[in-house]
């Protein structure tokens, strides 16, 4: 069986899956490049860093398992790893709920997944406006993927987030309608700031972040789009 690698373990946390008290696993590797990621060392090949056994993970969840509600697997890009589909089932064969963090770009994969039901909630970053999705994400792939990711998770029967990090110098005001029409009737659309500290390009590590007011009218015009618009962080 294709195995998973995985590079950070957080055994409790309440701050990834909505209203749960969940593990984060993060796994390695991302076709993303985005200058802003706060997670260099596992986007970016051979830079070392941690690295944990998919089973001594599952043997920790399972001696936990008891006061866990949830698992949060994120990234990195969790859906590139060949190993995914089979160990999200091992997750869920302890009764485990399982929240996937995904940046949509392998829709093949999310689509497995969503179909064998391994998932009960799905958080989909959206990194901007179709003529900016390069710029944000440093990646030149075909952005029909993710739009096929989005319209997959608007189909769902699960519940699922659309989020964007608003980031100094790459996200305007102007950028709104654009994002919103990618996220069009999504039931949660979420904005975060973004937040200075260790970054994959070093340029954004003390770059402050937009105010709390750029947030807020970004809301105001992003509220039609979607059936509920928050602000997180």
């Amino acid at each position: 069986m294709e195995t998973v690698s995985i590079g950070g373990y957080i055994p409790t946390g309440f701050l990834d899956y909505p209203g749960a008290a969940a593990a984060v696993i993060f796994l390695k590797g991302c076709p993303f490049r985005c200058p802003f990621c706060h997670n260099p060392g596992l986007v970016l090949p051979g830079t070392g860093g941690e690295s944990f056994e998919p089973d001594e993970i599952i043997g920790d969840l399972e001696r936990r398992k008891n006061f866990l509600d949830g698992v949060c697997i994120t990234g990195g890009e969790p859906s590139i790893q060949e190993g995914l589909v089979p160990f999200l089932g091992e997750l869920r064969s302890l009764d485990l709920k399982v929240k996937l963090d995904t940046n949509g770009a392998r829709p093949d994969v999310l689509e497995e997944v969503l179909g064998r039901g391994l998932a009960e909630y799905v958080a989909m970053d959206i990194k901007a406006p179709r003529e900016k999705y390069s710029l944000a994400s440093g990646w030149d792939g075909d952005l029909s993927l993710v739009e096929k990711s989005i319209s997959l998770l608007l189909r769902s029967k699960i519940p699922f987030e659309f989020r964007t990090t608003l980031v100094p110098g790459i996200h305007g005001l102007e950028d709104a309608p654009g994002i919103g029409d990618l996220v069009r009737g999504a039931p949660l659309y979420v904005l975060q700031r973004f937040r200075p500290g260790l970054t994959l390009d070093p340029a954004f590590a003390e770059t402050p972040p937009l105010p709390v007011w750029f947030a807020e009218a970004f809301r105001e015009r992003v509220l039609l789009f979607a059936d509920e618009v928050r602000i997180r962080g």
